[in-house]
């Protein structure tokens, strides 16, 4: 009976925050006080200070379940907002980020942490780095949607945040069978390539495709409606995970290509996919914020080390920026331009599903230990990215409007990509 009764206050005191949040969201609008850092802190407060009203851990099934429904969502929706077509051709500032400046923290993540961390076997270090390698636009929101910085720099970061979290799944996924100690050799990881990744790239975009062109046909001749097309829209998600699991594929890899194949295949279906994003899928990301405080709270708030300090100090004040500038050369963009893309680059939600992946999929060493450091750097981001992302896109809007010509690469014509929206 008092299992019950905590569980009901749980779920009161989890339905009263997204509440007061609902109520309070557009007074909050061009704050500091964005939904991430509000319901971390949330989390953080019940996890520490409720008395155990808010019982939650690295082990909960609960934290399990959410983590990994988040991130079918996540994936499916940011990749359908994309449209591949027009970003090979004119997003050249989040390919370079793509293709050279994720690769590249991943790299100089590993090395910090090798140095920081040389009791730890390298396949965790790994880990870690790959987990903090994808960025989230919408934990810093001003980045991506102040008018005043130029629109190609806004939708490079756009873009960028909205690719690269399915892009660093296979890494992740081969790093932790390697972990598991699972290996044969070389012809091992390219059959698990080949079951894993290619057969859930496979189903996704089969699903993204059919399933995308049914519901397009279905809408032009009115045979569904505004509400049953966000239900075929998370349908099309669902369908792609199973699918791919049910056949040894990967799932999510299937949801993160399921959903770029809608985009490119059926932008009809934009408004419906966008829709679903800002509602069922915002309540899951005000969560996943809200549980992973609660979780840090209770799992590693009182263990910070020098080393957990020193790598997020250099995870968000030096690997990324330096990345970004070697990805940068040759663009001719300003100084000021590569130095807001390199700090524009905050840690939230797909670094936090990671890093439970990570755990939960067991007996890999040193996982809670990788934890703690993936937390503190996501805490560290959610405050330094929400504090500074207003003012600090303000003053480069500023600069850059002063000091630029016309025709400074800055300002090029791009395509537009809806951004993932949220308060």
């Amino acid at each position: 009976m008092d299992g019950v009764v905590g569980m009901d206050v749980d779920i009161l005191l989890i339905a009263l925050a997204v509440l007061v949040f609902a109520l309070l969201s557009g007074r909050l609008v061009g704050t500091p006080l964005m939904m991430p850092m509000l319901f971390t802190g949330a989390g953080l407060l019940l996890g520490e200070h409720a008395l155990g009203i808010v019982d939650v851990g690295l082990d909960s099934e609960a934290v399990r379940v959410l983590a990994e429904i988040t991130l079918v969502v996540v994936l499916f929706t940011d990749a359908s907002r994309m449209h591949l077509g027009t970003i090979l051709r004119q997003h050249t500032i989040a390919l370079r980020l793509l293709v050279v400046g994720m690769p590249l923290v991943m790299l100089l993540g590993g090395l910090a942490g090798a140095l920081l961390y040389p009791q730890l076997p390298l396949v965790t270090i790994a880990l870690l780095a790959v987990a903090l390698a994808p960025t989230d636009a919408a934990l810093g929101r001003p980045f991506v949607t102040n008018n005043a910085v130029p629109k190609r720099i806004r939708q490079g970061l756009n873009v960028e945040s909205g690719i690269n979290d399915g892009l660093a799944l296979p890494f992740l996924l081969v790093l932790i069978d390697l972990a598991h100690m699972q290996a044969g050799g070389f012809w091992h990881y390219v059959g698990l390539f080949a079951s894993m990744i290619g057969l859930g790239a496979l189903l996704g975009a089969l699903t993204g495709w059919l399933g995308g062109k049914m519901l397009a046909w279905s809408t032009r001749h009115n045979w569904t409606t505004e509400t049953t097309q966000r239900l075929g829209i998370l349908s099309l998600a669902a369908v792609a995970y199973a699918a791919a699991e049910s056949i040894g594929g990967n799932g999510f890899v299937a949801a993160f290509v399921a959903g770029l194949a809608v985009g490119t295949t059926a932008r009809s279906l934009l408004k419906a996919t966008s829709t679903f994003a800002e509602t069922e899928g915002q309540l899951l990301t005000l969560l996943t914020f809200l549980l992973f405080g609660a979780v840090v709270a209770g799992e590693i708030l009182s263990e910070l080390t020098w080393q957990t300090a020193a790598y997020a100090a250099l995870s968000l004040l030096v690997i990324r920026p330096l990345a970004t500038a070697a990805a940068l050369l040759g663009t001719r963009l300003s100084w000021s331009t590569v130095a807001f893309l390199g700090w524009a680059g905050p840690r939230g939600l797909a670094s936090i599903v990671y890093a439970v992946l990570i755990v939960e999929s067991g007996r890999i060493t040193g996982a809670d230990e990788i934890f703690q450091v993936a937390a503190w750097t996501i805490l560290f981001s959610i405050l330094l990215h929400g504090l500074s992302a207003a003012p600090l896109s303000r003053r480069y809007g500023s600069y850059v409007g002063r000091t630029l010509p016309e025709d400074a690469p800055e300002h090029a014509e791009i395509g537009e990509m809806p951004m993932r929206n949220g308060p």
